[in-house]
């Protein structure tokens, strides 16, 4: 009669864990799809606070603006570079700095900030190549996407060259 009460005991022990685990396991689902719908059929979206890229500027490395440009300026270069900057796979430099190069006016509200006049003769003039052309690789974060990523160095190079002929002398008053 012991072995019959000590089985039946633990038996009886094994049952009720089992149906506490069971239980614990069903309340815990219960409550994740309780949040889950709560979520789902909850109109204020609780979103990350967005990074302010807008200060951002250039990280320019010393010896940048001393990097000299290996294509030569040719009415073909400056045409592969047009190409290139217009190009939406490639520079769509266009995109916000417009055609003339002194800013994309219907892109301008959905931009984090106004970008350069590359039509401005006397701020282009104070820039070397190599300081255009390491702006145009690296980018600005959040800002400017790098060319680096969808353009060769001498692609790059095409586009410094056509950029150039983009500065203009002010407009006389």
């Amino acid at each position: 009669m012991r072995n019959f009460a000590f089985a039946f005991l633990l038996l009886l022990a094994i049952a009720v864990l089992l149906s506490a685990a069971a239980f614990a396991s069903v309340n815990q689902n219960a409550n994740s799809s309780t949040t889950t719908n709560r979520n789902q059929n909850d109109s204020r979206q609780i979103t990350p606070p967005q990074q302010d890229f807008s200060k951002n500027t250039w990280e320019l490395p010393d010896n940048a603006d001393k990097t000299k440009n290996p294509v030569p300026t040719s009415e073909e270069s400056i045409a592969k570079g047009k190409e290139l900057y217009l190009e939406r796979t490639k520079g769509n430099c266009v995109f916000c700095h417009g055609e003339t190069g002194a800013g994309n006016e219907a892109n301008l509200p959905r931009l984090r900030r106004k970008p350069a006049d590359l039509s401005n003769k006397e701020r282009m003039s104070s820039m070397t190549d190599g300081e255009v052309f390491w702006k145009i690789t690296k980018g600005i974060t959040g800002i400017m996407p790098a060319g680096e990523k969808r353009m060769s160095e001498e692609e790059r190079w095409h586009v410094v060259n056509y950029i150039r002929t983009l500065a203009k002398e002010p407009a006389k008053p």
